[in-house]
């Protein structure tokens, strides 16, 4: 491949508009060579920490000058005369792919469009392919307003219900969250990826999607995991206790802190229930309960005893509208006591019980 090819394919690639003939030229490329590795991962990290950048402050010279200072890789005098054709190549590539990626950028950040949920409501959005949205709350969904013409793809931040439409096989519906992506095979699935929580998740109803992880500066890119209907993927953060992964998960064998598990049918409604306005509760812990319920009612809860925070609590609740309610059905089947003061909520351990 020449300059122009590569430039292309990896632009194709950062943005997540390459096919999987592409994603494979792409690697193989990457693969071929440690400068190229090198040379790639400067490239990503820069991009993604650019788009974290806040539109209204956005300066395109500044941002080009910054992406190009990041992404020169710096060679020691002592290599220049054996390595200088390699960096003259890469430097010229770099100057391409700057341009073409703020170009990219600039174009996208003037052409987004954001949907916000505060704590305590739900909202429910059509896409322009037809794709039903339902998002949770404390959640935000971002995509362009070229959807649907180049691309299918959205950037998710919280909970989200997708019931996708039927769209064309070369335009994939993808969703980006913070560290992974997913890809649609099928048409209905749950994506939980709070910025709060310990774990990311993907519930199937029907169909099959595909999930991989995004590339950063301490993670390695994992292999795509597919994830099947009424099958639950939960992806523990680094920072959460450990879990071990099942030896017969082939797939999952290289990875850590991985659970894939089944689902009946009629649990469903714990992982998509809430966009009806259901609570369920299976052994969760009280932890768990806590961000859940300070989403959904708008709410801070403080729990700052450790041993409380592990107890596990099953229920289901339909439609209350109060906490307070909530918290004494809970209070009723578990060791604890609760006092709230305006938005706040103190939840201590009863020790008579």
């Amino acid at each position: 491949m020449d300059n122009e090819e590569i430039k292309l394919l990896l632009v194709k690639y950062i943005t997540r508009e390459a096919d999987e003939k592409e994603v494979g030229q792409v690697k193989e490329w990457i693969n071929a060579h440690p400068e190229n590795e090198q040379y790639f991962a400067q490239l990503y990290e820069t991009w993604q920490n650019m788009l974290y950048l806040q539109p209204d402050v956005i300066n395109e010279e500044k941002a080009f000058a910054k992406f190009s200072a990041a992404t020169i890789p710096h060679v020691p005098k002592y290599r220049v005369l054996a390595v200088w054709s390699k960096v003259a190549a890469a430097v010229a590539l770099f100057g391409l792919l700057t341009a073409v990626l703020v170009s990219h950028y600039s174009k996208n950040v003037q052409s987004t469009r954001q949907v916000f949920v505060n704590n305590g409501g739900v909202k429910k959005i059509v896409l322009s392919d037809g794709t039903t949205v339902w998002l949770n709350a404390g959640s935000k969904l971002k995509y362009n307003t070229d959807f649907n013409k180049t691309n299918r793809t959205v950037y998710l931040e919280g909970e989200a219900f997708f019931d996708i439409a039927p769209g064309s096989k070369t335009i994939p519906f993808l969703v980006n969250t913070k560290n992974y992506t997913i890809r649609d095979i099928g048409t209905k699935f749950n994506l939980k990826a709070y910025a709060n929580d310990s774990f990311f998740e993907t519930t199937v109803v029907k169909g099959e999607v595909a999930v991989e992880g995004n590339i950063d500066n301490n993670t390695r890119e994992m292999n795509r995991i597919y994830v099947k209907p009424h099958q639950v993927l939960r992806i523990y953060y680094p920072s959460a206790e450990k879990y071990a992964v099942k030896q017969d998960d082939k797939e999952l064998k290289n990875l850590n802190e991985i659970q894939v598990s089944q689902v009946d049918s009629a649990k469903m409604d714990r992982y998509d229930g809430w966009k009806d306005d259901l609570l369920v509760f299976d052994g969760n812990t009280l932890d768990e309960i806590s961000k859940v319920l300070e989403r959904r009612y708008n709410v801070k809860i403080i729990m700052d005893d450790a041993e409380l925070q592990n107890i596990r609590y099953s229920g289901s609740f339909k439609s209350i509208s109060s906490i307070d309610k909530v918290l004494n059905l809970i209070k009723g089947n578990t060791a604890i006591n609760y006092t709230i003061a305006g938005n706040t909520i103190n939840i201590t351990k009863n020790n008579k019980n």
